[in-house]
């Protein structure tokens, strides 16, 4: 990039046509390869190989354990074809729009990143070339940026719940969530945006460490303060009213030996038909939410399965080990965003003034676009951590409900009400599918009856 002022960087000159001529003089470490200096390649390799250790280790230390391989039985032994026509409809298009999804948000990060002689320049002088103000202009734009360009998919999506009769919120209360989740969001990438700022402009060779520190502090901050900060804004809670389920979900907390004083009841029926049960939180700030919808849809045989299901995430903490494996994997995240901002922008300090704040800006942008790629890219990765919690939780939920019939029972209740399909496509389930398939689920609930049998 011209005009970086960035010490430290291969001495280069330019050649007939602009092209960057590197020195004879050169370190032959530091020489380019293939267009791209060998300092970045070995930085990108030790990310990459940084990324794979990590994922070995946490794979060692932070996985479920004692769960058998279940056999999954056929799907019509517990679901009518003709009634799974519309649901299969419906998915169809949720699936179409979950992958257009995936592609869309990296693509956007790109293309901020390409584009940046477009709008850089505006972004720093209305920064008054301060290097902080820039990074937080460029954290929150970036965050808008991506809310409008997903916008249009995000309405689709929701008009086609509405037309299936899954969704039941108002377009204006539809509206302000998406108003609220896009001014968080914002708030947050802004906040973001101005710290690794300021670690690029004074740290040029340790940023990436600094950052992803930064990340992982606030990906723990997230599970701490999410369930008292941001899901009061989209969703009315009350604790448990029922007193013959509270003693019986007290009882199955009993036998798994974990707390069970906040559960909490959402509103959902006022956004949608379907019903789920989640745990969020750690430490003082955990609990476990029931949908409303669960309660009035469901036999409190099935709605004991859950709570059961949701105690057992308690229990192996689930919810602190997920939160780990995101923050550790954060640190290669930052390294490969290291690698590709010096061999984009170099590896120098910054200048001072709007010159040195467009070079920061600038490698924010490649640090955005590295992240928002990779985080695609490692969508199945974090998908089979989910996954192996969820079969963990529904074996621990068996053993302590001691009801297999239930589970099945439940099961296909999800699949009837949610309008879900038992198979989803393997391609969706490797991409997006967080819990297992219904069909699974209810093939170790045989499993469990089968070796309860003398």
């Amino acid at each position: 990039m011209s005009g970086s002022g960035a010490s430290g960087t291969c001495p280069r000159r330019r050649g007939r046509r602009g092209r960057p001529r590197y020195d004879r003089a050169m370190p032959s470490a530091l020489r380019p390869l293939g267009g791209v200096d060998r300092r970045a390649l070995g930085v990108a390799g030790a990310a990459a190989a940084g990324a794979a250790g990590l994922a070995a280790l946490l794979r060692w230390r932070l996985w479920a354990h004692g769960v058998p391989d279940t056999p999954v039985p056929p799907v019509d032994a517990y679901f009518d074809a003709d009634a799974l026509g519309p649901n299969r409809d419906y998915r169809r298009g949720v699936w179409a729009m979950a992958g257009a999804g995936a592609v869309l948000a990296p693509a956007v990060a790109v293309a901020v990143a390409l584009t940046g002689r477009r709008w850089r320049g505006r972004l720093v002088r209305l920064a008054g070339g301060r290097t902080w103000r820039a990074g937080l202009l460029f954290g929150a734009g970036f965050s808008i940026a991506g809310v409008v360009a997903a916008l249009p998919l995000r309405g689709a999506r929701y008009a086609w719940g509405r037309h299936h009769g899954i969704i039941v919120q108002d377009a204006g209360p539809w509206l302000a969530d998406v108003a609220k989740g896009a001014a968080i969001g914002a708030g947050i990438a802004a906040a973001v945006g101005a710290g690794a700022a300021v670690l690029i402009a004074r740290a040029p060779r340790t940023w990436w460490l600094g950052l992803a520190g930064a990340v992982a502090a606030l990906v723990y901050a997230g599970s701490l303060l999410a369930p008292v900060l941001i899901e009061p804004l989209f969703q009315r809670t009350r604790p448990l009213q029922d007193r013959e389920l509270a003693a019986q979900v007290l009882e199955l907390a009993r036998r798994q030996g974990v707390s069970a004083e906040r559960v909490l009841v959402n509103d959902a029926s006022s956004r949608t038909v379907a019903a789920n049960a989640y745990v969020s939180g750690l430490g003082a700030s955990r609990r476990i939410v029931l949908y409303d919808t669960l309660l009035r849809d469901f036999p409190r045989d099935q709605v004991l399965v859950v709570v059961a299901h949701e105690l057992a995430h308690v229990r192996h903490r689930h919810v602190l080990k997920g939160t780990t494996w995101g923050a550790v994997m954060a640190a290669p995240v930052c390294l490969l965003a290291f690698a590709l901002v010096g061999a984009r922008t170099g590896w120098g300090r910054p200048g001072a003034g709007r010159d040195g704040a467009d070079l920061v800006v600038r490698r924010l942008a490649i640090v955005a676009a590295t992240a928002s790629v990779a985080a695609a890219l490692a969508a199945p990765l974090g998908n089979v951590v989910s996954r192996a919690y969820e079969r963990e939780a529904d074996w621990t939920a068996l053993r302590t409900a001691q009801d297999p019939a239930a589970t099945t029972g439940l099961f296909q209740g999800f699949v009837r009400r949610s309008l879900g399909v038992p198979d989803p496509p393997r391609a969706y389930q490797l991409w997006f599918g967080s819990h297992p398939t219904p069909i699974a689920r209810i093939g170790m609930a045989e499993e469990w009856a089968r070796r309860r049998q003398p």
